[in-house]
C-alpha cells in the first residue's frame, strides 16, 4: 500500500480500532476485540504519522484517555492524551478512548487492585524499556522490520523526519540508562507480584478458576518481556528474539523463567486467536 487506510466516523459500518500496531496497550485492545469475536476494522499507522487521524478523532476533550499515557514518564502534560493510542471510534459515532474501555467494553473489568499496577507501572515500565532498545540506532535492524511492514508513505515519513520523531519520543518517555534501570526494577517485581498469586491460583491473578479479563491485561502488557510467539495476533512480526541486542535476549530469559512468565507464555499459546 502506499498510505495507511483513513476513515470518516460518520461512514462506518463496524468498530474501527486505531493502533500502533506493535503497541502493547494497542494489543490488549485488539486481543478483547478479537476474543470476543467482534467484526472490527483495524486502522495502523507509525508513530508520528498517527498524530493526524488520531487527533482529529480526539479533538473533543471528552474524547480523550484518563489512564496513563506517552509523556507522563517525563511530566508532560496530559494534553498528550489527545495522540494516544488506542482507540475504538464506533458506528453510533462514540469513541472507547483507551486499552481499559475497550476491554471493558468487550471482556469485561479488570480487578482495580491489579488495573493501577498494570496500567501505570508494568505498562510505562515496558514501553520505557523497549522503545530503548527499538529506538537505539545500534539496533536499527529491529525498527527497519517494523518499518518494512508499513506502508510506503509512512517508510518516506520516517525517513525524512523518523530521527525527529524519535527524539522527541526519548523525552515524552524519559528514556535514559538510569530509567531502564529502574524500569527493569519494576518489571521484575510486578512480575514476582504476579508469579506468588499464581503460585497459588494457576488459573488466574483473581480468585476465579478461568482465565479473566484481568489476566488478559496482565499477559498483553507484560508481553513485550517475554515475546510470545502469537503476539499480536500476528498482526505485527517483531522479528525473532535472537535479533535482538544480548542485554535484552537476558532479560526475556529472566521473565520468561518466571511463574508469571510462563503464565503469560501458555495463554498466549491456548488463548490467543
Amino acid at each position: 500500500m502506499i498510505f495507511p487506510s483513513s476513515f470518516k466516523i460518520e461512514q462506518i459500518s463496524v468498530p474501527h480500532l486505531v493502533t500502533i500496531p506493535y503497541s502493547h496497550y494497542c494489543e490488549l485492545a485488539r486481543w478483547a476485540m478479537d476474543m470476543s469475536q467482534t467484526e472490527y476494522k483495524e486502522m495502523k499507522y507509525m508513530p508520528g504519522y498517527h498524530m493526524n487521524v488520531v487527533g482529529r478523532l480526539r479533538k473533543k476533550k471528552e474524547n480523550r484517555s484518563n489512564s496513563s499515557f506517552a509523556g507522563q514518564e517525563s511530566d508532560h502534560h496530559g494534553g498528550r492524551r489527545k495522540y494516544s493510542v488506542p482507540l475504538v471510534a464506533m458506528p453510533d459515532g462514540t469513541i472507547l478512548r483507551d486499552s481499559w474501555e475497550i476491554l471493558e467494553k468487550f471482556m469485561g473489568p479488570v480487578d482495580p487492585s491489579w488495573k493501577d499496577l498494570l496500567d501505570n507501572k508494568l505498562g510505562i515500565s515496558l514501553r520505557q524499556l523497549a522503545y530503548f532498545y527499538y529506538l537505539n540506532p545500534k539496533n536499527k535492524d529491529l525498527l527497519n522490520n517494523i518499518l518494512n511492514q508499513t506502508t510506503l508513505s509512512e517508510r518516506i515519513y520516517w525517513f525524512f523526519f523518523g530521527n525527529i520523531v524519535k527524539k522527541s519520543m526519548y523525552e515524552l518517555m524519559a528514556i535514559t540508562k538510569e530509567n531502564i534501570e529502574e524500569s527493569k526494577k519494576v518489571i521484575f517485581d510486578v512480575f514476582e507480584k504476579a508469579s506468588e498469586k499464581l503460585n497459588s491460583n494457576p488459573h488466574s491473578l483473581t480468585e476465579e478458576s478461568f482465565f479473566t479479563p484481568t489476566d488478559m491485561a496482565f499477559c498483553a502488557l507484560g508481553s513485550i518481556a517475554v515475546f510470545p510467539e502469537k503476539y499480536s495476533g500476528n498482526t505485527v512480526k517483531m522479528g525473532s528474539i535472537e535479533s535482538f541486542p544480548t542485554d535484552y535476549q537476558e532479560i526475556i530469559k529472566f521473565c520468561r523463567n518466571t511463574t508469571a512468565g510462563k503464565f503469560i507464555l501458555n495463554c498466549y499459546e491456548t488463548k490467543r486467536l
